[in-house]
């Protein structure tokens, strides 16, 4: 399996959020550098959470999986704007078989904010990028197992609710649908639909008036 140059893409994209998180400050400071440059220009946001995974694998049935999420984010306009996020999560024990498993993911793509009211807004997202996903997979019961991981394109498309608590923090909810893929029973790739929660505080680096 192609591990080594996935994970160069997953690091690549990790890279990219984190050099994100590091540049947004300064372009906030430099967009704040004069009024009409405030007013007018895109808003940036960091985030940091906790994300609950539910994994299908095929003929063994389902897996709750816990862990942390990172993102960053920017709004071009009061409908509009981009996200890019990270997240792993795991498993002990998965089936019986003594072996753990977990999720890494790096995604980034557009988000659609349909409604925007006061100190709450909706939000709409399409995600694409990478997935690794390490798994055990019963083979005539718990007591023989198959182990494998898993690297492949991976794409999920979400929901979430905003709410600014005060200043410039706010709490976030999303619910995403995340299509990742798996090695099953006979050595196979095989798709597999994942439900995924996170809850995640935001810290808006600047908010110009005309986004919100």
């Amino acid at each position: 399996m192609p591990y080594p140059r996935m994970l160069k893409k997953i690091s690549a994209a990790t890279n990219l959020l984190l050099l994100l998180g590091l540049i947004a400050p300064a372009m906030a400071q430099s967009l704040q550098s004069g009024a009409a440059a405030a007013a007018s220009g895109p808003s940036f946001d960091v985030t940091a959470g906790y994300s609950y995974l539910s994994m299908q694998v095929p003929s063994a049935g389902n897996i709750n999986l816990y862990g942390l999420d990172a993102g960053a984010g920017i709004d071009f306009t009061r409908h509009w704007g981009a996200v890019a996020d990270a997240g792993y999560v795991r498993a002990g024990d998965v089936f019986g078989t003594g072996h753990d498993s977990y999720v890494l993911s790096a995604l980034a793509g557009p988000v659609f904010y349909p409604y925007t009211h006061a100190e709450t807004r909706i939000a709409l997202r399409a995600l694409g990028g990478a997935g690794l996903v390490d798994s055990a997979v019963p083979v005539n019961g718990p007591s023989y197992y198959l182990h494998g991981w898993v690297t492949r394109p991976s794409y999920g498309a979400g929901v979430g609710v905003e709410r600014t608590i005060f200043g410039p923090f706010a709490f976030r909810v999303n619910g995403d649908y995340l299509r990742t893929a798996f090695v099953n029973s006979s050595e196979a790739v095989e798709l597999q639909n994942n439900l995924r929660l996170t809850g995640s505080i935001v810290f808006r680096l600047n908010a110009p008036q005309s986004s919100r």
